[in-house]
């Protein structure tokens, strides 16, 4: 099924953010592919992903959601551009880890400044990395929906964006 229009528009300034951050970070051309519900019950981890907590009006977790291939090449080429490193890891570890925290810190950052400036009554919680299967099962308690867009990102591969969106709770 595909997103609605106000979907749509929640996960735009994260999709905005990303294909420049791709371009600026790690001199990558990135597109957005057409965005769908994910099923919560068969959703699978990745490998990497940089999570942001959201409260507020919207209860959830937006997730960069990386496969180790696209982890490895944005990573590397962060650590390039950004921090001048020469050599290029060929495996994930931490140098890339920190890298790609800092791609997905900067995408997501500016993604939310732009959200809380829109005063939709969302908070956002400060980004973090995770490469671990048990902190994708908590990441996953009380989600009812997923909203997933595919990032394509030219020679390379593609990672998603996600929102896990936790079911209402009626007070």
């Amino acid at each position: 099924m595909q997103l609605s229009e106000i979907q749509n528009r929640i996960l735009a300034p994260f999709v905005d953010e990303t294909i420049k951050a791709l371009d600026t970070m790690a001199g990558f051309k990135g597109t957005a592919g057409v965005g769908f519900q994910d099923d919560p019950l068969n959703f699978k981890f990745k490998g990497y992903a940089v999570v942001a907590e959201t409260s507020g009006a919207i209860e959830g977790k937006i997730l960069m959601h990386h496969y180790p291939e696209t982890a490895l090449a944005i990573g590397n080429q962060v650590r390039h551009r950004v921090l001048g490193e020469t050599s290029a890891a060929v495996e994930l570890n931490s140098d890339i880890g920190e890298a790609l925290a800092e791609f997905g810190n900067t995408a997501i950052g500016l993604a939310t400044r732009s959200l809380t400036q829109a005063d939709l009554g969302v908070r956002f919680r400060p980004p973090y990395l995770t490469s671990n299967m048990e902190d994708m099962i908590t990441l996953l308690m009380y989600v009812d929906e997923i909203l997933s867009i595919p990032i394509h990102v030219e020679n390379i591969g593609r990672f998603y964006f996600n929102y896990l969106l936790h079911a209402k709770v009626r007070r």
